[in-house]
């Protein structure tokens, strides 16, 4: 039998997934709350194999899974929430949790999802797993672009001003250079992100490190 703490703060929600659990014999609830700080508490005060929690919590509820992977390591956790974010579903991967669920699933595809993570494997909702996938891909990918993009630690100083939107100018008085100096270091730049002006390094430079373009 799987011990399992619930965590939402929404009463109906909770509610109705400890009615969903208790409907199945192999599931024991032995506590529920509804914020971050509580899942790391009754984690912490019970004997849990699964913690299933909703992300959209008061406090932080990836902080909370990082200090609960850290101190309980044996304890799985499955984000049980509305959100289809990818990122946010990489975060919380990353942070250590070992499932992820949508709140518009099936009680079959959470009921599968608790005994794919007890197993130790990871689970992602299948309308959630394409894209992560998708993502890492690209993530990767622009990895291996970023790393056959060699810049020397001038050029590197002169791209980040730019992400800041300074001018040649700025870039000149911040860095202690001439105007003609950044200029040559600006054409360098341009050349190995085959790029034509300087919005165009800092379109493909955010491009590579998977940032949206800042306003």
């Amino acid at each position: 039998m799987l011990n399992l703490v619930l965590i939402d703060d929404h009463p109906i929600v909770l509610a109705g997934l400890v009615d969903i659990l208790r409907s199945q014999k192999n599931y024991n609830i032995v506590a529920t709350g509804t914020t971050a700080d509580a899942a790391l508490r009754l984690v912490r005060d019970h004997d849990c194999d699964i913690l299933v929690a909703d992300l959209n919590l008061p406090g932080n509820m990836i902080e909370a899974i990082r200090q609960i992977r850290a101190e309980r390591p044996s304890v799985r956790v499955l984000v049980f929430t509305a959100s289809a974010s990818v990122e946010t579903c990489m975060q919380l991967l990353a942070a250590g949790a070992t499932g992820y669920v949508l709140k518009g699933s099936s009680g079959g595809d959470l009921f599968y999802a608790l005994e794919e993570v007890a197993a130790g494997k990871e689970y992602v909702s299948s309308s959630m797993a394409t894209k992560v996938i998708r993502e890492m891909r690209m993530a990767e990918q622009r990895k291996a672009e970023r790393a056959s993009v060699a810049l020397n630690s001038r050029e590197d100083q002169v791209v980040r001003e730019l992400l800041n939107g300074a001018s040649n100018k700025e870039i000149a008085n911040k860095l202690n250079l001439s105007d003609k100096t950044v200029k040559h270091y600006m054409t360098q730049i341009m050349q190995k992100f085959n790029a034509r002006n300087r919005v165009e390094v800092v379109l493909e430079v955010q491009r590579l490190n998977g940032t949206p373009l800042r306003h």
